[in-house]
């Protein structure tokens, strides 16, 4: 298994959990009906702590200088697919609600940091998904 079949995987394992956490967390806010920017700031403080410590455990080496060109060029494929991916989830979660709504009803504000966070995680769920099936079809080919 290649650098970036690693990399992909563990993406897919922890846009899993965080989304999971983070969409659990919103709403249950949600339910509690709170209000304010402390809320949310409290949801977020850990991932905002984390991130420094992570990044600084993983940057031993760029993982992109570890590819090779094969995989640089799966890997800009597959973050091609991957905007593609977040056009259509965004259209899709926009765009349907007018259809099925109308256009006079209202959708609740809690709503939109659940897209947000849904919007990411489509996004890398693709991303690393499509990094997969790349390296199994080239793997296929080879």
């Amino acid at each position: 298994m290649t650098v970036l079949q690693k990399s992909a995987w563990s993406n897919l394992a922890m846009s899993m959990v965080v989304a999971m956490v983070s969409t659990a967390a919103i709403l249950h806010l949600a339910s509690r009906n709170t209000i304010g920017v402390i809320y949310v700031l409290v949801c977020i403080f850990v991932p905002i702590a984390m991130a420094p410590w992570l990044y600084i455990y993983h940057r031993k080496k760029s993982l992109e200088s570890r590819f090779d060109e094969r995989e640089k060029m799966i890997y800009k494929r597959a973050f091609i697919v991957s905007a593609y991916g977040l056009a259509l989830f965004l259209g899709y979660t926009c765009i349907l609600p007018f259809f099925v709504l109308g256009g006079k009803n209202v959708v609740k504000v809690y709503y939109l940091p659940l897209i947000f966070i849904g919007a990411l995680f489509a996004a890398q769920f693709v991303h690393s998904a499509a990094i997969l099936v790349m390296c199994a079809l080239e793997d296929d080919d080879g």
